[in-house]
Parts: structure tokens; sequence; C-alpha cells
């Protein structure tokens, strides 16, 4: 059996983007065994399986900080005996890990993030066709390990059932005769984000629709405070925002009819549970590689015709003053009809 130790630290979509790579290794090759390092929080975003093992640890554990601390994890996971490590990070602290293991001959492959063609695609504006995705570049330093993998279609997170939230679901659905639809308007940079009007303006829209029932999804106690008050201000509008575990919301995203997020991590955390997605994108792009697993093509944007400035951001960070005045355009313009005529859409039986 080959040991595999595979690192991922942050942040939750990146993991979550993992998922499916995970699965089809295991899948594919009986004989690999692995080990994944990560934030204690994402366990719940990998399926259970007798060859998979995750390894949660606390980066904000004193004993884990600088280049000592990343030595004495190194001597904690070096107790293992690995195989193989597989660097899906690149970043401070997995260098320091990795070069421990090199130093004991370990091999270390090591994922290429397509900086260079990103820089590029973001000076030039051209991202047809599109850009690797993560998901291959995860797959890639499998690859490169000699081990071949085929990404499967629907290898989807299964959670059990919650109890939590099914009584919720009841709460919200009584006779299942409705359509839930997740709305996660928030991410973590507010390029790419819709204003706050527009936030409103969505939910307002949605819920004028008697047979939609509106679930808002976010993080953090800002977020939490700001969904409070918008569910509160719409009838069949609700907030879940701090009030379940990350296992129960992911459940209760594997029970929704559509999600509704901006490029975030709920948009891949709804999407590695099988649900439709609509993202939304402003500032970044779907063709830059970080696009929702099965979703793609459900998207709604400012046309590079329209908007030549697209994309102004890889992860939503913004550079210049062209950039943000470019940012704030791309959210501006975005078309709200639009977004109804899709959730409209996607939600059809015709559709599935």
């Amino acid at each position: 059996m080959k040991k595999l130790l595979v690192i991922r630290f942050s942040a939750m979509g990146d993991v979550a983007i993992s998922v499916p790579v995970i699965h089809s290794v295991l899948e594919q090759h009986p004989d690999i065994e692995i080990t994944f390092l990560s934030r204690k929080f994402f366990k719940p975003i990998f399926n259970p399986h007798p060859r998979f093992t995750f390894l949660g640890i606390d980066l904000k554990d004193k004993k884990y900080e600088g280049i000592l601390g990343m030595y004495w994890l190194y001597k904690e996971l070096s107790l293992q005996n690995f195989d193989v490590v597989l660097d899906l990070h690149d970043v401070l602290r997995t260098k320091l890990l990795r070069f421990f293991f090199q130093i004991q001959r370990t091999p270390v492959f090591i994922i290429d993030k397509g900086r260079k063609e990103k820089t590029q695609a973001l000076k030039t504006k051209i991202v047809t066709p599109p850009l690797k995705h993560s998901r291959e570049r995860y797959a890639d330093v499998f690859r490169n390990a000699g081990i071949k993998v085929n990404i499967l279609d629907k290898a989807f997170l299964k959670i059990p059932k919650q109890e939590k939230i099914t009584s919720f679901y009841h709460q919200i659905n009584p006779d299942n005769c409705n359509k839930v639809i997740g709305f996660a308007p928030y991410s973590a940079h507010w390029s790419k984000e819709l204003t706050p009007t527009q936030i409103k303006e969505v939910i307002q829209m949605l819920t004028q629709h008697p047979n939609y029932r509106i679930v808002l999804f976010g993080g953090g106690q800002k977020e939490k405070d700001k969904l409070e008050v918008l569910s509160s201000s719409y009838k069949n509008c609700y907030s879940v925002a701090g009030k379940f575990s990350l296992k129960e919301e992911l459940f209760l995203l594997q029970n929704l009819d559509l999600m509704i997020a901006m490029d975030s991590s709920n948009m891949h955390l709804a999407s590695i549970v099988g649900t439709k997605v609509l993202s939304i994108w402003c500032s970044t792009h779907p063709n830059l590689g970080f696009s929702p697993y099965q979703n793609e093509g459900n998207y709604i944007q400012v046309s590079q015709y329209i908007l030549p400035c697209r994309p102004c951001s890889i992860y939503g960070k913004l550079k210049t003053k062209k950039d943000i005045e470019c940012a704030k355009k791309s959210i501006n313009m975005i078309s709200l009809p639009a977004i109804i005529d899709k959730t409209e859409f996607l939600l059809s039986d015709q559709n599935g």
C-alpha cells in the first residue's frame, strides 16, 4: 500500500475544489492510502473512506509557529513513514514542511498554480480558451508523482442525514411543494460581491415568488448580523449564518434546489454536494480556473464586449485605481433580472 501525504491548508473553497480529485484517486487506485493535512474545521468537506484519513491541525497553535513549529509538525508526520508528499498549496508553511521531508529523501511533488498564465490573462484580458482549472492542477500533482487520475463526473460529497436540518427544512417547506433556494451574497473581497442595494433587490425579487423559500448563507459575525437584518425584512427568507455546524450546513446545501452564490467558498461547497449552482462573477472570471464543479456555464457576469477591463482580479484583490474602477463597474452592471431569469430556468422541470 502506497502512503500519500497531501497538504492543502486553506482556503475553504480551494480545499473543496480538491474533493473530486481525492475521490477519483481513491476510486481508481485501490493500492493508495491518502492522509490529507489541513485545518481542523475542514474535516466534514471530505467523504469518509477506509483508505482516507483527514489530519486536522490548528495553525493558530503556537507550537506550529515559524520554522521550529513546522519542524515539530514534520517530526509528528514523519512517524507515519509516508512514501510521497504532495503539496497542493505551495506557500511558506508548506515549503518549510516539504524541505524537511526532502532532507530525508521523501519524494515531494508541488502544484504549479499557473501564476504566469493568470498574470498574463489579467494583463491581456484574454481568457478564451479557459485556463487550466485548479482541479486539473491538483490532479497534475498526482500525475507527476506517477499516479494517473481522471477526475470523475459526479464525484460528490455525500452528507448523512442531519436531524437539525431535517427539522429546519420541514419548518420552511412543510409540504415539500416549494423551491428552496440558497443565496450566499458575500465573499472574501468586496470586489466579488454585489452592493447592499443589489443584494436587497435580488432577495426582494426572489421572495415575490410565492413558491420560493430563500435561505441566506454566510460566515463570521459581520455577515451574520447583516443576514439577520435581511432575513427579518422579507417574507419566506431565512438566515442560517452561525446557526449550524459545517456538516449541517453541507447537508442543507445538499438538499437545496439551487444555490446562488458569488465567487466564494459557498459556491464550491454547494457544487461538491451535487447542488445546482448559479454563480455571479464581478471582478474575477470563471475562466481563470475557479469555476464550480459540474456547473460550468451557469454564470452571471458582464460580458467583456461590454466591459473589456474584465477580469481585473484573479482572487478578488485589487492593485490599482484602474482595477478598483473596473471592479465597481463589473458589480454595478450585473443584470439583476438576468439572475432571476436564470434562476427560473435552472429550477424549471425541463432543466432537470
